[in-house]
């Protein structure tokens, strides 16, 4: 199995108290640069810890069911299936998990009148890791279909 590198500056992966501030700073402050960035990344690192797409399709079904049809708590219930992810996959899930659970917490700051445009953004992040995961894995030659 081929091992892509984690960081361009360094060969290991982000912390978990650094990788939820730039969560934050993502959701909270709309910073779609940050989103691309680190989306990249985080792809890479799923795909090296050996999550599989079944794992990550589970919660990004749930995600755009979300988006066509907003209901907030929906959106709470899935930390119980992150945390079950997270069980389950190892290392790949406890990453996903460090990822969607801060973007779901990010949602629910503030007011009411915010949370759908801030889960749109949980949503463009998510998107975009999976799309980074997805090559990475078929980079790596693992892709299922």
């Amino acid at each position: 199995m081929i091992q892509v590198p984690l960081r361009p500056d360094q060969n290991r992966p982000q912390p978990a108290d650094e990788r939820r501030n730039d969560v934050h700073r993502i959701i909270l402050q709309e910073n779609y640069e940050l989103l691309v960035q680190r989306a990249r990344e985080w792809g890479r690192e799923l795909a090296n810890e050996n999550l599989r797409m079944a794992q990550i399709r589970r919660v990004f079904g749930e995600v755009k069911r979300l988006q066509m049809r907003w209901e907030p708590s929906r959106l709470r219930m899935l930390r119980p299936r992150l945390a079950y992810v997270a069980a389950r996959a190892g290392r790949g899930g406890q990453v996903l998990r460090d990822i969607l659970s801060p973007a779901i917490d990010a949602v629910f700051q503030g007011p009411p009148e915010v949370q759908q445009k801030r889960f749109k953004i949980l949503a463009d992040l998510f998107e975009a890791v999976l799309a980074h995961y997805t090559e990475f894995e078929r980079r790596q030659g693992r892709r299922e279909e």
